[in-house]
């Protein structure tokens, strides 16, 4: 199987030095993560790309997708502070070859939080390298 989840993981901490970064949803508790801002990567698809595999059944492309989730909780402009994370993260996972599929935008606990989330999804090689779909 194609896995270039620690890339991802490596890609967002070199761009966000010093942010709290996670790897998997389940671990922010409740949508509460314990600490803000955090930004929780984790991926939603691997599949492989069938057409592409050879007479031996190998796998040579997988079709890959990560959702980006961006907590923060100011007291004022935690809407922009989020929008200024993703923005930076987004420039990344296009640069490297992502595509966007969304983004969702999400105020919850009486509006003390907020939360944006982001998909992307590319083909990837065995060769990890990275195509848009």
């Amino acid at each position: 199987m194609i896995d270039i989840e620690n890339e991802i993981i490596t890609l967002a901490h070199n761009t966000l030095a010093g942010a709290n970064i996670t790897a998997a949803l389940e671990s922010v508790t409740n949508l509460n993560p314990a600490t803000f801002p955090t930004v929780c990567i984790e991926e939603i698809e691997n599949a492989s790309y069938g057409s592409t595999s050879d007479s031996r059944s190998n796998e040579n492309h997988a079709a890959i997708g990560y959702e980006i989730n961006v907590f923060t909780n100011d007291v004022s402009g935690k809407k922009q502070r989020a929008k200024e994370i993703l923005d930076v993260l987004d420039e990344q996972m296009i640069l490297v070859g992502f595509l966007r599929m969304s983004k969702t935008a999400l105020s919850y606990d009486n509006g003390t939080k907020y939360r944006l989330v982001a998909r992307y999804r590319a083909v990837v090689d065995k060769n990890n390298t990275i195509y848009r779909r």
